[in-house]
């Protein structure tokens, strides 16, 4: 159903309010994780959601870059942590 929320999408709109609570974001880093939430809380489709999240703080992650609590995040979704959410086959790598 459209606009209804499964669990995963729940665990990653609350797992993204605690993270930016996190004092130590880069600018760059909270603006994506803002237009993640946001666009989840709209509906939009969580797997392009999630992809363009993965876009725009891939740069950051390649040089090591990314501030603790956002690595685990990228983390997660690039290993499937966030059960419900199906990458249909498609596979991510974190060097």
């Amino acid at each position: 159903m459209f606009g209804k929320k499964n669990k995963a999408e729940e665990k990653i709109i609350a797992d993204i309010c605690e993270i930016l609570k996190d004092p130590n974001l880069k600018s760059e880093e909270r603006d994506a994780l803002i237009r993640v939430k946001n666009r989840l809380e709209k509906g939009e489709y969580t797997q392009r959601v999630l992809n363009n999240f993965l876009s725009q703080v891939r740069p950051l992650a390649l040089q090591s870059k990314l501030s603790p609590s956002v690595d685990k995040f990228y983390t997660d979704i690039i290993n499937n942590a966030y059960k419900g959410i199906s990458w249909a086959g498609m596979m991510f790598m974190k060097f």
